[in-house]
């Protein structure tokens, strides 16, 4: 009995405590400035984007928006591995919605191993291509935002990993305390 509770606090504790992704949040700029090669015809756009990256199960999620771009948005994606100022392939193809302004997104898109370092180290962009600039007008750096905080499920399931860890370790001290009885000595 007292083997079993043991291998089952244990138990707690691991589920507890498992392994889970780190949850990356990139929040950045998509700007004129930062593309490569320079914008043509007057180009002035502006947009934002956000990147969340699990590094576990190798996926990204993209949500942005773009607007004042020169010409209709025909085309956005990730791409690296590529330093500021560096091009690169583009690795993810990302949906856009709108002409001259607009939305970009994928949801869940894999990653291999390499890209999802590479996102980590600041050495992947979004770019997000026009009639007009077919290279690309606006770009942004997938930077690292502030850690993401646990939701309010992922706080219930720590507590309760801790209240178990908790009840059982009480549970195990209390059975050790208590003198064992003449009458079960044989």
């Amino acid at each position: 009995m007292m083997k079993n509770l043991v291998v089952a606090t244990f138990a707690s504790a691991a589920f507890a405590t498992s392994a889970s992704a780190v949850i990356h949040v990139f929040t950045f700029p998509l700007t004129v400035g930062e593309e490569v090669p320079a914008p043509v015809g007057g180009a002035a756009g502006t947009g934002t984007a956000t990147v969340t990256l699990d590094d576990v199960l190798n996926t990204v999620s993209v949500t942005g928006s773009y607007s004042g771009m020169t010409s209709a948005v025909n085309a956005s994606h990730i791409h690296g591995p590529g330093a500021i100022g560096v091009i690169a392939p583009a690795i993810v193809t990302l949906a856009n919605t709108g002409l001259t302004a607009g939305t970009i997104s994928v949801t869940n898109a894999p990653m291999t191993p390499a890209n999802v370092a590479a996102m980590i180290a600041g050495n992947t962009y979004i770019n997000v291509h026009t009639v007009t600039n077919s290279p690309g007008e606006l770009r942004g750096q997938v930077v690292q935002g502030p850690p993401v905080v646990p939701t309010i499920s992922e706080w219930g399931m720590i507590v309760l990993g801790l209240v178990v860890l908790t009840g059982g370790t009480l549970v195990i001290h209390r059975r050790m305390a208590q003198p064992v009885a003449a009458s079960t000595i044989a």
